[in-house]
């Protein structure tokens, strides 16, 4: 599911860095996200782009569970 968010962003132009905010009750460990998603890029236009956390710390935000795709970075 990010990866689709992530390339909705980027078009066709290769990624230099993937935003992603991490809400505070997400039970997400950004290390674990970042050998995922090191994986699971390979051969993609994401393949080497360095990814950018925004944890969340308030567990009252209505995106204290989410994690999503912020926003995406192009080479130019």
């Amino acid at each position: 599911m990010l990866l689709k968010q992530a390339e909705g962003l980027l078009g066709s132009a290769a990624a230099t860095r993937v935003h992603i905010r991490v809400g505070a009750l997400s039970n997400i460990s950004p290390t674990a996200l970042q050998r995922q998603f090191t994986n699971a890029v390979v051969g993609s236009s994401l393949e080497g782009a360095e990814l950018v956390f925004q944890v969340g710390a308030d567990p009252l935000s209505p995106d204290a569970l989410g994690v999503q795709v912020v926003g995406v970075d192009r080479s130019s």
